[in-house]
């Protein structure tokens, strides 16, 4: 069984495995030492109870029931769960993490050989030779025609010279370099492994390439008491490495990461102490010390502070033999503080404020923030100049110092911003940290200094206020007036009041201005205040062309303006020179919005008042299309088709030269579609059928008759139930 690999299982075979360990009434757990005593290495066995586990059809009782509070990857390491917050866990916890030997690469020059490694030797060149052997329990494996060569406890390189000289005293080119000798290791031994301490402590066979990390990942590395820091190997009864995990990693260092042999025992003694480092850490968590380390040493395994870290204390909890207390570190004490076991470390925020920050608001023209120097002082007037200096419209005759007090409270301090700016001492006062000031703007050049024009200006919208400015120069920003501009301009304003009096209701003034378009100049008499709203208005008989188009049999299609409200399809028809002789004046339709407006020309003609001749809107189309000499039979007929119109035939000869209707032709739906867009059906006067009249350019169509089903069973006895029960109540009411 130690050439079985888990993973060349199909999915097939592994539900077979389930059903014989099923029929042999055993489960994972009481398979597996008899699968270790034949031979299975022990990370086969894992990775098989994986797959066993995972699978579906395996019977629920063969699968193993997980007594510990682990769980096995895919790779077979074990998670341990209770101890993942110790930095090193994660080593057995990450899935990604096997440390599984790679059986694949060379065999290393130092690899002792042992009794069940499998070995092949080929002599090639000008004698050949292959030969595979296994190294006995004896140590020793037998050549044809050399004999026993001993081997176990030899390292490989070692092995390979003396089978050289072994093998060349019978293949005498080999020594004279005539023939070459090629030596490998194709199948490891298993080694035991004794592992104290771990999550599951047990003897696990492993193969002989495995190392101290890969036992200790099938083990799930240490228990929730056991050490990362003084893991100990012993063979042969003495302790020959000290493993420290944390080595490899704060520094990657796989110098303990040694190859194990067979007999070989990792114990995993208790920790000596653990401290935890909360709060402003990279890496919160619980740390084991060794004796010596000092908190500077456990911060680096942390891997450091946070941006936010306070670095100027750090408070540390600590156990007493009665009580608690509380230690205060600055960093200066980093290196010479040794936490003790227990230590709970926290490491704070820094404070959400700033210990060189000065704000200006207000009418300067950069605001924000400034930091104070390092050294020396910083006055307003400084400040002033950092931030370019105050703005056009500032009031220069008060500002406000806001200043943070020691109680935190605030006080306000007013100074003339102007004695700041001349550099006068009282008002020029320095700065201290979190200091705000406060620039206040000019209210009255800040008031609402705009002006609205619209109406019939070619740039209407709002335009700032100047002093002194006049209708005309907010003419002039404006571009003037349109086209269809009228003379008549009105303006609105404000009304402000010093007295209020509560018999005027009116609120707004009005000024009903005439200026020529022509001599727009004559508006600089009218001087603008702050918030006028001015409207331009347009000419009263002004109005932009709406167009009807005319096309199809006329003398002069195109497009043609509507003049006079309430024209009519006669009169664009007219204005267009009148139908040709080519003309179909059955078919005359007016299209409006995409749908089309049948058009009756005998009756319009003999009538221009009536409602058929239609008043047009603007985007109308008249279409007077050309005769049309065919009618068109289509539907539920034997054959779609379209005939010689002939006059005084009714629509039955036409649907017989379509071959007449079809199964489904139903006759007393059938209707005609003419030319003009208007449709007409058929009919019943007392009980006679009469059909629609056919002309020229119509359109014949025979429906289909819709398909009937009869009621079921069910249906008949719920209708007649209904019936019932009404006939019922009528009688209850008129008895």
């Amino acid at each position: 069984m130690s050439q079985i690999k888990a993973a060349q299982f199909s999915e097939a075979e592994i539900a077979q495995i389930g059903k014989e360990l099923k029929a042999s009434q055993m489960t994972l757990e009481q398979a597996e030492p008899l699968a270790l005593a034949k031979g299975m290495s022990a990370t086969e066995f894992t990775q098989l109870k994986v797959r066993l586990q995972s699978n579906a059809t395996v019977p629920a009782e063969v699968k193993e029931v997980q007594k510990k509070s682990t769980a096995i990857t895919q790779d077979g390491a074990v998670l341990a769960s209770k101890n993942s917050v110790v930095f090193g866990s994660e080593l057995f916890t990450s899935k990604s993490l096997s440390f599984e030997p790679n059986q694949n690469m060379p065999t290393p020059p130092n690899y002792v050989l042992g009794p069940g490694d499998q070995l092949d030797i080929n002599v090639y060149g000008v004698q050949q030779f292959n030969y595979s052997a296994t190294i006995s329990k004896n140590g020793t494996i037998n050549i044809p025609n050399v004999g026993e060569v001993f081997l176990s406890g030899i390292a490989f390189e070692a092995a390979k010279n003396k089978l050289q000289k072994q093998i060349g005293k019978i293949y005498s080119t080999l020594a004279g370099n005539g023939s070459k000798l090629s030596f490998s290791v194709s199948n490891y031994r298993t080694i035991s492994v004794t592992i104290i301490g771990a999550q599951q402590s047990g003897n696990y066979r492993l193969s002989s390439m495995s190392t101290v990390y890969n036992a200790l990942h099938v083990a799930g590395g240490p228990s929730d008491i056991g050490s990362y820091r003084k893991i100990e190997l012993i063979r042969n009864n003495k302790i020959i490495r000290t493993i420290d995990l944390y080595r490899f990693l704060t520094k990657g260092d796989q110098s303990d990461n040694i190859s194990l042999t067979d007999n070989d025992v990792i114990r995993i003694p208790s920790y000596e102490a653990r401290v935890t480092l909360e709060g402003e850490i990279k890496r919160p968590g619980i740390f084991e010390m060794v004796a010596g380390e000092n908190l500077k040493q456990v911060i680096l395994y942390a891997s450091g502070f946070t941006e936010n870290a306070y670095k100027n204390r750090i408070l540390v909890k600590q156990k007493t033999n009665s009580e608690l207390k509380i230690t205060d570190l600055n960093e200066l004490s980093y290196e010479s503080y040794l936490p003790k076991a227990g230590d709970i470390i926290n490491v704070d925020k820094i404070l959400n404020r700033y210990e060189n920050r000065v704000v200006i608001k207000g009418a300067v023209y950069r605001p924000g923030e400034y930091s104070l120097p390092n050294s020396g002082s910083m006055t307003i007037k400084d400040l002033l100049k950092k931030a370019d200096g105050v703005t056009e419209n500032v009031f220069l005759e008060k500002a406000s110092l806001i200043r943070q007090k020691s109680d935190l409270t605030k006080e306000y301090i007013s100074f003339n911003l102007q004695s700041a700016l001349n550099g006068e001492e009282a008002a020029n006062m320095i700065l201290q940290k979190e200091d705000v000031i406060m620039v206040f703007y000019n209210q009255e050049l800040l008031d609402n200094y705009n002006l609205s024009i619209t109406g019939e200006i070619r740039k209407p919208g709002e335009y700032t206020y100047v002093s002194g400015m006049n209708l005309y120069d907010l003419l002039l920003e404006s571009e003037f007036f349109t086209d269809i501009a009228a003379s008549n301009v009105t303006v609105f304003r404000n009304k402000k009041d010093v007295v209020y009096n509560q018999n005027d209701k009116e609120k707004i003034i009005t000024f009903n201005l005439t200026i020529d378009p022509k001599n727009p100049k004559q508006a600089s008499t009218f001087l603008m205040e702050p918030q006028d709203q001015v409207v331009v208005r347009r000419i009263v008989t002004f109005e932009t062309p709406q167009m009807v188009s005319v096309s199809g049999e006329v003398l002069y299609p195109g497009g043609y303006a509507i003049t006079k409200k309430e024209e009519r399809v006669l009169d664009f028809i007219s204005r267009s020179g009148g139908v040709t002789d080519e003309a179909d004046t059955e078919a005359i339709k007016v299209i409006r919005n995409g749908l089309n407006i049948p058009i009756d020309w005998k009756l319009i003609s003999k009538k221009p008042l009536s409602t058929s001749n239609l008043i047009l809107n603007a985007g109308d189309n008249i279409i007077i299309p050309n005769k049309i000499s065919t009618v068109l039979i289509s539907g539920s007929v034997m054959f779609d088709t379209e005939v010689p119109f002939r006059k005084g035939k009714n629509i039955k000869y036409y649907i017989k030269n379509a071959g007449g209707t079809a199964e489904k032709g139903w006759m007393k739906k059938v209707y005609v579609l003419h030319a003009n867009g208007s449709a007409s059906t058929s009919c019943s006067v007392f009980g006679i059928r009469k059909y629609p009249k056919v002309f020229a350019g119509s359109k014949i169509i025979v429906p289909e008759k819709p398909v009937k089903t009869k009621a079921s069973t069910g249906e008949i006895i719920g209708i007649a139930s209904v019936l019932t029960s009404l006939a019922g109540i009528l009688q209850a009411v008129f008895r």
